[in-house]
């Protein structure tokens, strides 16, 4: 029987220990790398900063929703987040005087893709009103942008209640992804969309309210949310 040798031909055993070692050491590197660059460790990368200096262009009006206000976010959001940018405004319809808070995030995959209102607004004085469904807007430029739509009530009695509009992206359409955290894992960056309108007691789930108004208004707009 021939034997195997124990070492390869042209190393030393010593040789062959420090070849391990070496490509040990370069893939804790390699992934040490990989890993900062996912988790922002250096800040974020330059395609990322750019989306978020995009996204502070966008627009004040869309149609006759005008900008009323400028909200910042808390601080630990953002970090829980990690998001790059963000805008969070408040628009007002100049003719029936409807109100929607529009919130848009721009960061990694991972961090954008697992907060959803479903764990947001049920932990404060909302309960959850039956599931969400999807809604999809007019049809532009060959493509559909589609949201996720879902009630809350609120436990105060004095407050109406909300319907909440959300979905993710790449910057040129909206989806209503089943699982984003999949699906866009891996993109350089992600954005999310979060609008949220009154919900007048007699409204039904499938009429027609002031968030698909104005995020038909937004989707029919020239606005690009990717840089060029």
């Amino acid at each position: 029987m021939t034997k195997i040798p124990n070492e390869s031909p042209g190393f030393s055993g010593q040789a062959q220990r420090w070849l391990a070692l070496a490509v040990a050491l370069g893939v804790t590197l390699i992934g040490g790398v990989l890993y900062g660059n996912y988790s922002q460790r250096w800040g974020p990368p330059p395609d990322l900063l750019a989306a978020a200096q995009q996204l502070e262009k966008m627009p004040k009006q869309f149609g006759n929703w005008q900008l009323a206000e400028e909200m910042p976010m808390e601080e630990s959001s953002v970090a829980m987040l990690e998001c790059a940018g963000y805008v969070n405004r408040r628009y007002v319809h100049q003719e029936t005087g409807h109100v929607v808070n529009l919130a848009v995030i721009v960061g990694p995959p991972g961090p954008t893709a697992v907060h959803t209102p479903e764990i947001c607004f049920s932990s404060r004085a909302y309960d959850q009103q039956g599931t969400r469904r999807s809604v999809e807007l007019e049809e532009r430029a060959g493509q559909r942008d589609e949201f996720w739509s879902l009630d809350f009530t609120t436990k105060n009695v004095l407050a109406e209640g909300l319907r909440i509009y959300y979905a993710w992206g790449l910057g040129d359409r909206w989806e209503a992804s089943e699982s984003p955290r999949y699906e866009f894992a891996a993109s350089p960056q992600l954005y999310k969309l979060q609008l949220a309108t009154a919900l007048p007691p007699q409204l039904d789930p499938g009429d027609s309210d002031a968030g698909r108004e104005f995020l038909t208004e937004l989707s029919k707009s020239d606005w690009k949310f990717a840089p060029n």
